[in-house]
């Protein structure tokens, strides 16, 4: 790696190089939460100011370069004003080129903006902010008007414009990943974020993880779904993708549904699988990048371990997520979802220079204002109510909570 000195998809070496002959509408934007963790995690506001290079020329601060990643996605929109597809999003098989346009991307852009107001309202960037406001507003208000069907977020737009995920598709009518994001973005109210998590567990949840899509590609894939040249239930056409099962447990777990959290991560959890090894195919100690779904005759059996970023989704998933175990620029926010039958857990974590053990109990408790009849009533538990008050631990000192 040669900072400032890279290729791009503009020149022709890189494109001879990796073969990818345009620009992938997802990349910049993935440096939103990996910043916002990284400095929420360490407390260093600072990095913002640090001077970096860019990948092939020139340099600029690390706000610069957020503020460049947005920029990205806002020249590169589809006839709808969403970002647009381009080459691919984080699915390598659904080609939407300049014109498609992805609910996906425009989920994490919508995210993005989120973010990055944070670090522009500690920059004191009050010109920007209100040019992110306004921005975030119509955004949002195009995925809800464009992109919302009944019950579920649709994936995206072909370069034509047709509908990608409709619900009354004969093949692909629900898609894993907008469901996820749209909880996580912020962007879904709370009666779409729990219709759409239900769809998502009715229809994709399987004994392995949820699946990608369903049903499979088959005869009426449109030019730009590769997805369809693999067999039904395997990759992108409908099998099992581990680094999106991360994502699922954390807009479970950010909606409070602590049991279905916990119900994913163990489905696809490669260590509680031993009991299933000769069907499984895959170490105990990894991920693999998908396992084959539903609809295959192997149903269950893993591949390409270790090749994947599912160990990074999981890990939050698992501890911002169920834990609740949440940084942010002023302390350590805890916010658990858990499982009802769970008595207590206890984390020992390092944070901004010191050394945490915590202990959360954990209460099943009813609302004063239901019946108790555990048919009728939705169990909260303690940690679902010190998340409802967002207690916040600022850190000064080794220190241990209970």
């Amino acid at each position: 790696h040669n900072p400032g000195h890279e290729d791009t998809p503009d020149d022709a070496s890189y494109v001879q190089e990796t073969g990818h002959p345009a620009y992938r509408a997802d990349d910049a934007l993935w440096l939103f939460p990996t910043v916002y963790k990284y400095v929420s995690e360490t407390g260093n506001v600072a990095f913002m100011d640090e001077v970096i290079p860019f990948a092939n020329k020139g340099e600029a601060t690390v706000y610069e370069h957020l503020k460049r990643a947005i920029a990205f996605s806002e020249n590169h929109l589809g006839k709808h004003g969403m970002p647009a597809g381009l080459y691919a999003d984080w699915n390598d098989c659904l080609r939407l080129g300049k014109d498609g346009e992805s609910t996906f991307v425009a989920l994490q852009y919508y995210y993005a903006m989120t973010i990055l107001r944070e670090f522009a309202d500690y920059k004191e960037d009050k010109e920007y902010i209100e040019y992110l406001n306004e921005s975030q507003k119509k955004l949002g208000k195009l995925i809800q008007d464009l992109c919302w069907n009944e019950d579920r977020f649709i994936r995206g737009f072909t370069e034509d414009g047709a509908v990608i995920g409709k619900r009354t598709d004969p093949e692909a009518n629900m898609w894993l990943n907008p469901q996820s994001w749209a909880v996580i973005s912020g962007l879904a109210d709370d009666a779409q974020a729990d219709l759409a998590l239900d769809m998502v567990y009715k229809r994709l949840n399987t004994e392995y993880g949820a699946i990608l899509m369903d049903p499979p590609y088959h005869a009426h894939a449109f030019e730009g779904a590769l997805a369809v040249i693999y067999n039904a239930g395997t990759k992108e056409n409908a099998g099992i993708f581990s680094q999106s099962q991360g994502w699922i447990i954390l807009a479970e777990a950010l909606r409070g549904h602590g049991e279905r959290a916990f119900g994913y991560f163990m489905e696809n959890a490669p260590a509680a699988q031993n009991d299933r090894a000769e069907i499984r195919r895959l170490e105990p100690y990894c991920y693999g990048q998908f396992t084959e779904g539903k609809a295959s005759p192997n149903f269950g059996r893993s591949h390409v371990h270790w090749l994947t970023g599912t160990a990074s989704t999981v890990m939050v998933g698992c501890v911002e997520g169920i834990l609740g175990m949440r940084p942010d620029f002023g302390g350590l926010r805890i916010a658990p979802s858990v499982p009802k039958e769970w008595d207590k857990f206890e984390i020992d974590k390092d944070f901004r220079g010191c050394k945490l053990h915590i202990t959360v109990h954990v209460r099943a408790i009813f609302p004063s204002n239901i019946s108790h009849n555990p048919e009728n009533a939705r169990q909260h538990t303690a940690a679902e109510i010190w998340s409802v008050t967002a207690q916040k631990i600022p850190i000064m000192e080794d220190t241990t909570l209970m």
